[in-house]
């Protein structure tokens, strides 16, 4: 037994006797006791609630919450978007929940109820006479709103579970007892939540903890969550009232938030990338609440994974296809200019695209190593722009190649300094040409793994994820010392979650677009959303219910026909929290997710021979496939082709291992909870996918 289990004994009154505690702010060592804390010495004065209280502010980087952030992307992050089909992984890893791999969950998964506990614990404290009323209403709220966050996590989850709210010992009723109702569980996590916004306090706990505008935005998001996945799901709860009232919490932030962060580069969307680089996003606009890191107390290895071999998230085709054309259109649509498909590099792909996108994924360019004299001009410290005539492994370059090799050098910036970050002297976000972790020269992007020119920063389907890449962050290649801030809340979200409850709720008109989508484009330098503008044939690529990649797994919920409008919301969602691990909650409360899971990956379009991405006599040595065929009937085999072309081949489609289940709308209840406890039921469909019996044993 332990402190993941429901039953919960008494000998483990508390979930830590002593803390020793990193904090990532300016006080952090009033934070950590000076002697053990026991029940008895916990609550004697207001800092001994804050002191053991603090631990719950490892919530926002337990990783069970697929948003949260720990150490880097691909342990943390990757693995909500993942799941979701939104990217891939490089290294022959599969999506388990697309090729239905699962395996059985006998302890863990998620199921953890000792934060409740401590909790619990520190409520049941706040009448001992110490605070005041003010004070142990503050008290109350904290607890109230770390409760209602991991509660957040535990209902998407597991849909049902047991609430516990007061503390609990091994001779208690609630022990054994059954899960709570889900529709009861969310009522209680909105009451938390809107109690903590009323009455949390300004206490000055620390310069980075819970404030009331940190409970709304939490308030948002559950709100749109539940409201949704009730609605999409048929269940019994008042998605309407939940989505008017995520509607007023939204507009409440909306009114204190009313600018965005437009960053220090002077290109669009600028502020939208800076957002993960900036070393303190204190006061900076738009950020509700963040993760603070310090140099040489609290440190992460972001953008230093991201200059390095070890960083294996890609991104497929059918994502990078999603983002718009800088018109407003989807590349599909006949009027939007897209330059891209078949037979097409990757600057054509990237052409007049929305900028997020580069901000996500490393654009084209081609360099050459130079090892001489280095004017700052054409050549700098470890490389050289290619002109008109230069030669390159046997190849001549044209002025027309020699104009495009350069376009997002040009664009973002060059990085002529060719330094490491901190100490060493680099400077700025992200520029190209790319660099490891010791500024080792990446002379071309993409670096296909398939025939790559350096180990590091490479990609398997050309499209390699940078979104924490910076250059001057200091980097080792193995040891976290990067302290860019983090973003836990911030408005761009709450601008989405308006808009997609105004939706749901028929409001959404060009007066919603206008201050919500519009707002996020205006940064971006993408044209407006023109509501009336968006008929039946606005993206032709759009979900009318007729994926031949679903494959009836799906179809518990209904694959229903997704309205013009709803999907250019959605599309607008995936592109802003992109790289922010959403997608497995967004699918999922959309009842989509065989939608989004099933579709098979793929890489870019690409020649064996004459490949254009400085590797000209280092042919393509990976499989193609035929991505129009993976359109057209859901699925494509892969083809090895030395003298070929095509979209270069990754995984093969997940019908061909069955696909998403509806059993994987919630996650399976650990098979030694139900042995320790009979009143508890097994989720839909995993005794009989697992063939287990009623009480969790096999049959």
């Amino acid at each position: 037994m332990n402190t993941m289990d429901i039953k919960i004994f008494a000998a483990a009154a508390l979930a830590a006797t002593s803390l020793s505690l990193t904090s990532c702010n300016d006080d952090f060592l009033e934070k950590i006791p000076k002697t053990d804390l026991t029940e008895a010495n916990a609550f004697l004065e207001y800092n001994n609630f804050k002191a053991f209280m603090y631990p719950c502010y490892d919530l926002f980087t337990n990783t069970t919450i697929r948003t949260n952030l720990n150490g880097q992307v691909v342990s943390s992050t990757f693995y909500g978007d993942w799941y979701g089909g939104l990217v891939t992984s490089r290294d022959n890893s599969r999506n388990p929940y697309a090729y239905q791999s699962i395996t059985q969950t006998t302890s863990g998964g998620g199921w953890d109820f000792s934060i409740i506990r401590r909790i619990n614990i520190m409520l049941s404290h706040l009448d001992d006479g110490v605070l005041n009323e003010t004070e142990a209403a503050h008290w109350r709220s904290v607890g109230y709103f770390f409760k209602a966050w991991w509660y957040m996590e535990l209902i998407d989850r597991f849909g049902d579970v047991p609430w516990v709210d007061k503390v609990i010992n091994e001779g208690s009723e609630e022990t054994y007892g059954p899960r709570t109702p889900r529709a009861e569980v969310a009522q209680h996590i909105i009451e938390c939540l809107e109690y903590a916004a009323q009455n949390i306090g300004n206490f000055e706990d620390g310069d980075n903890t819970i404030t009331a505008n940190a409970v709304k935005a939490a308030l948002s998001r559950f709100l749109l969550r539940e409201g949704t996945w009730a609605k999409y799901h048929g269940l019994d709860e008042p998605c309407e009232q939940y989505l008017s009232k995520c509607l007023e919490v939204s507009q409440d932030l909306m009114n204190q938030y009313s600018t965005l962060y437009n960053g220090t580069e002077s290109y669009p969307a600028a502020g939208y990338g800076e957002m993960w680089t900036t070393e303190d996003l204190t006061n900076v606009p738009g950020v509700i609440f963040f993760k603070q890191y310090y140099d040489g107390i609290l440190m992460h290895r972001f953008n230093d994974y991201e200059h390095i071999a070890a960083h294996f998230e890609d991104v497929p085709q059918y994502s990078v296809d999603m983002f718009l054309m800088k018109n407003g259109l989807p590349i599909a649509n006949p009027n939007s200019g897209y330059k891209g498909g078949k037979g097409k590099d990757m600057w054509d792909t990237f052409d007049n695209r929305d900028p997020r996108l580069y901000q996500n994924i490393q654009p084209p360019y081609v360099v050459a190593a130079n090892d001489g004299t280095a004017d700052g001009v054409n050549s700098f410290n470890t490389w050289k722009y290619l002109g008109e005539g230069d030669v390159v492994e046997g190849h001549t370059v044209t002025a027309e190649e020699a104009a495009k090799y350069r376009t997002y050098m040009d664009y973002l910036g060059a990085n002529t300094q060719c330094l490491r970050g901190g100490s060493f002297g680099g400077t700025g976000m992200k520029k190209v040409p790319g660099q490891n972790w010791g500024a080792a020269l990446t002379k071309n992007s993409p670096n296909l793994t398939d025939n790559s020119t350096t180990a590091y920063m490479r990609c398997r389907t050309g499209y390699y994820t940078w979104k924490h890449y910076d250059m001057w962050e200091f980097s080792t290649g193995s040891s976290a010392y990067c302290t860019a801030d983090k973003p836990i809340f911030k408005i761009e979200e709450v601008l989405l979650n308006y808009a997609e409850s105004a939706w749901e709720l028929g409001r959404f008109d060009q007066g919603v677009a206008d201050k919500t989508i519009n707002k996020l484009r205006d940064r971006s330098g993408v044209a407006h959303m023109t509501v009336a503008d968006i008929t039946s044939d606005f993206d032709p690529n759009r979900d009318k219910g007729n994926a031949p990649w679903w494959t009836g797994n799906g179809g518990k919920f209904g694959n229903y026909e997704v309205d013009p409008v709803l999907w250019e919301i959605r599309r607008e969602r995936q592109i802003e929290l992109f790289g922010e691990g959403f997608a497995f909650y967004d699918v999922r409360r959309w009842a989509k997710a065989a939608y989004y899971v099933n579709r098979q990956p793929c890489g870019m379009w690409i020649k064996a021979q004459d490949n254009p991405y400085g590797t000209k006599n280092s042919a393509y040595s990976g499989s193609f496939v035929d991505y129009d065929e993976i359109q057209r009937t859901g699925k494509a085999t892969g083809e090895q082709n030395s003298v070929g072309s095509g979209w270069i081949y990754t995984y093969p489609s997940p019908l061909t291992d069955g696909g998403w289940i509806d059993t994987y709308y919630l996650m399976m209840v650990p098979t030694n909870q139900i042995v320790l406890n009979p009143q508890l039921t097994q989720n839909p469909g995993y005794n009989e996918l697992f063939g287990l019996s009623d009480s969790g044993g096999a049959k």
